[in-house]
């Protein structure tokens, strides 16, 4: 006897939501009863890569065969039916999610209506996503309604691959929104400072390779947890957060010539902290650290002008350097931290202070194992009280290879991977240097 079925229809939404949307969607065929339960499932997720099944090539590209358009027009009249069939039924949309990826804009009034219908039923989270081809995609996205922001009832929103506008007369109603996610969204740095003015719950913002924001600023926010900000497209000059709530900073940039003024100073309950780009510099750390006296993980990385790390902190318990290529100095003293993460192709000359520290340490080298490497390594890695993993892949030479069809080359390389305490890593490291 089906007793799971007899479950009342909440108790049935709640074992769904545990389930991938496939496997969701295969339950309407079990009986009426589990067709109805789907038709007044909350949870309302579309993804057109998924149901698909082509080849990224012609998902994205502007000459997109009659075949292909007559699959998303039938997917996009399927997303249209189930929509109004469940706001049918009157009940609030707890999750609405859609990714779609479109060859033009030809049927962007679909989409304007899904919003609507959404934000009418008060849906609570929003996940809306539009992909375009090569160009478009950053010269002429789709523009997001107005009326997504003026959703009281929505607590999560998340937005990719669109251009946001709103008139100065507009009134955003966003009181419920507690976090805010953007990738690759267009806007300006004013319409960002309203959302935030007029979103007082805001505990978690995401802004993910977004374009026009020039001076981020976000101010007021008594309850915001957490903000990061990755960019590998635009060139902003300033980001600055003051919020005495905010534990979590992380800020990325990935283009070197990218310098912005980075402060969150202000932000005096930082427990971590994760900084990448070429604006991180020694004397910014040792400007930023000492403020933050909760601080108990920094995360470094992918900063070319690093040359040396100076960190002082009674607080610290977690601590990771990656991919910092010209650091000569480390000078730790840490005299609480729990586990430190080296990875870099320089063996470094440093000063620690950590006695309680796990370490990990990771080199990539290129042509360079030699015995003065070997004895700084080992000069290195004796300070390092407590060496639980050590990495070293090296890059030794690269050959051709020449057969009737092609030149190739290839490179010649081995890894050394230890894994013990000190005592047993450094045995190992003299048995291998014989």
């Amino acid at each position: 006897m089906d007793h799971i079925s007899r479950f009342p229809d909440g108790v049935l939404h709640h074992i769904l939501s545990f389930l991938p949307t496939k496997d969701v969607l295969r339950t309407s065929i079990l009986s009426k009863r589990w067709k109805l339960v789907l038709d007044t499932y909350p949870i309302l997720d579309f993804s057109w890569g998924d149901c698909a099944g082509q080849s990224s090539d012609a998902m994205y590209s502007e000459n997109a065969s009659d075949e292909y358009r007559q699959m998303l027009t039938k997917f996009m009249n399927y997303v249209d039916t189930s929509i109004f069939r469940f706001c049918k039924y009157k009940f609030s949309m707890q999750k609405f999610k859609l990714f779609l990826v479109l060859p033009d804009l030809e049927l962007s009034s679909h989409l304007d209506k899904w919003v609507q219908k959404v934000i009418e039923n008060g849906a609570k989270e929003v996940d809306f996503g539009i992909d375009l081809p090569g160009y478009l995609h950053f010269k002429k996205p789709y523009s997001m309604p107005d009326a997504i922001f003026a959703a009281k009832s929505v607590t999560v929103l998340k937005l990719f691959g669109c251009n946001v506008k709103l008139e100065e007369s507009f009134c955003i109603k966003l009181h419920s929104l507690q976090k805010l996610a953007l990738k690759e969204v267009q806007m300006d740095d004013h319409l960002l400072r309203r959302i935030v003015t007029c979103c007082p719950l805001l505990e978690d913002i995401s802004l993910r390779f977004c374009w026009g924001l020039k001076k981020i600023q976000v101010f007021e926010l008594l309850r915001l947890k957490k903000f990061e900000i990755y960019s590998h497209l635009s060139k902003p000059e300033s980001v600055e957060i003051k919020s005495p709530s905010l534990e979590s900073f992380h800020c990325s940039f990935t283009v070197r010539s990218v310098k912005p003024i980075v402060s969150v100073d202000a932000c005096q309950g930082l427990k971590s902290l994760i900084l990448s780009g070429s604006f991180v510099t020694e004397l910014l750390l040792q400007d930023l650290v000492p403020k933050f006296h909760v601080l108990e993980s920094l995360r470094v990385g992918d900063c070319p002008v690093l040359k040396k790390v100076k960190i002082s902190s009674w607080r610290l318990k977690s601590l990771e350097i990656h991919s910092c290529e010209n650091i000569m100095d480390i000078e730790i003293n840490t005299p609480n931290l729990l586990s430190c993460k080296y990875c870099g192709s320089v063996v470094p000359v440093s000063l620690i202070n950590a006695p309680s520290c796990h370490w990990q340490v990771e080199f990539s080298l290129m042509n360079t194992l030699d015995i003065h490497w070997y004895m700084t390594l080992k000069e290195f890695l004796a300070k390092l009280n407590q060496l639980v993993y050590l990495h070293v892949y090296v890059y030794l030479t690269t050959i051709m290879v020449r057969n009737t069809y092609s030149n190739s080359s290839y490179i010649v390389c081995f890894c050394i991977c230890l894994f013990g305490d000190s005592c047993h890593i450094y045995e190992l490291l003299d048995a291998f240097s014989l």
